[in-house]
């Protein structure tokens, strides 16, 4: 295999073959690299290995999709926003965790030259040897964008009186944590106690479809705190089990739809402003304080598919309302990123951890003047 200068790995459409190439033999990179991860119909997860952590589902690596097989998230130290979430920048992390134990963006990391000899080494590839078929690529990337656009049709079957029908309204869990009744009724958040159901001993949010007439998916909060021995959320009179904190309901993808744009899409038409927030909760205390056009991204991250949902919505500001943690401000600055160039951003300030611990009077107070402001300009 002949040795390629830094010069030659710069073929975006080169890249992007080796990096299926890859993912094809994802189950063996692994193998090479030593690495524990669990397999599912549409993702490897398990522990980080790119800073080396400790959480059993932080890391997500896709094996699905036409054209971004291999794109992953860590929800731990958002690992990918420094190595580019592709499967070369995971590789390109892993190794520098195993060489120079990175474990941070001040860490020394190899260099990307360094990453793709080591995957044409594993490959056994000759990277000027790379074939191209424009044909092929082109008609991944109409597919690929044909789904993001028409994704938001997707039509569930589940009414909201059967999901009311279904579950113990309101969960006291949010109840104790200050919501209303009125909220937790209004968005149908609820306990499911059925043993047999994927959801038992959750709260349940339903997500509902543009006409708020049908479930298209939902996400389960577990009612139990993280344990201290395995860190999971599982009931503690039991023995240690991997549970997680939330759980996405079978065959739903949060990162194609925004929690609560049924309700606020009519209001952000109106006023022309999306607020973007991280979880429900934000979302519910904002509409118990009768701010009515915020937007849930059910995590840190703005998806491709989501932008496509803030694009039709008729907002020309966003007003980013992420958590008061670093996690937080580098989701703001990686949102600044993409939309700059479409929205007018604003960012509030505010002294609580995230929106969801602030009082009505709170949220009255500090984030309501910020935001008339917004709108007056």
């Amino acid at each position: 295999m002949n040795e390629s200068s830094l010069n030659e790995y710069t073929d975006q459409t080169k890249l992007h073959i080796l990096s299926q190439k890859v993912m094809d033999k994802f189950e063996n990179l692994l193998d090479l690299l030593d690495i524990n991860l669990k397999y599912s119909r549409k993702m490897y997860y398990g522990c980080c290995p790119v800073h080396g952590g400790d959480k059993y589902n932080a890391l997500n690596i896709f094996h699905t999709g036409n054209t971004y097989r291999g794109n992953w998230k860590c929800h731990t130290l958002q690992c990918e926003k420094y190595f580019k979430p592709t499967v070369l920048g995971f590789i390109r992390g892993i190794l520098s965790h195993q060489k120079y134990n990175w474990k941070g963006p001040s860490d020394k990391s190899i260099s990307f030259n360094e990453t793709i000899k080591f995957v044409l080494n594993f490959l056994d590839e000759d990277y000027s040897a790379i074939q191209i078929n424009q044909k092929e690529i082109e008609r991944n990337k109409f597919v690929k964008t044909t789904d993001i656009l028409n994704v938001k049709n997707k039509q569930g079957h589940i009414t909201r009186k059967q999901i009311r029908n279904a579950l113990s309204i309101p969960a006291s869990y949010y109840l104790n944590r200050g919501y209303s009744k009125q909220i937790l009724d209004e968005y149908d958040v609820g306990l499911c106690n059925n043993p047999k159901k994927q959801m038992f001993n959750r709260v349940v949010v339903p997500i509902y479809d543009d006409n708020y007439k049908y479930m298209i998916g939902c996400t389960g909060r577990s009612v139990f705190e993280k344990c201290p021995q395995c860190h999971s959320w599982h009931n503690p009179t039991l023995e240690c089990n991997k549970v997680s904190k939330w759980k996405h309901s079978d065959g739903f993808e949060g990162t194609n739809y925004l929690y609560n744009y049924w309700k606020a899409k009519k209001h952000i038409a109106n006023n022309r402003i999306a607020i973007v927030v991280e979880s429900p909760g934000n979302v519910w205390r904002l509409e118990e304080s009768g701010i009515n056009n915020s937007v849930g991204l059910f995590g840190t991250a703005l998806s491709v598919g989501q932008k496509v949902l803030l694009d039709s919505s008729g907002a020309l500001s966003l007003i980013l309302l992420m958590d008061n943690d670093d996690a937080g401000q580098r989701a703001i600055q990686a949102i600044k990123e993409q939309c700059n160039n479409t929205y007018y951003i604003h960012t509030l300030n505010f002294q609580c951890n995230d929106v969801g611990e602030m009082s009505i009077e709170q949220i009255n107070n500090e984030l309501r003047p910020q935001i008339d402001k917004i709108k007056e300009i």
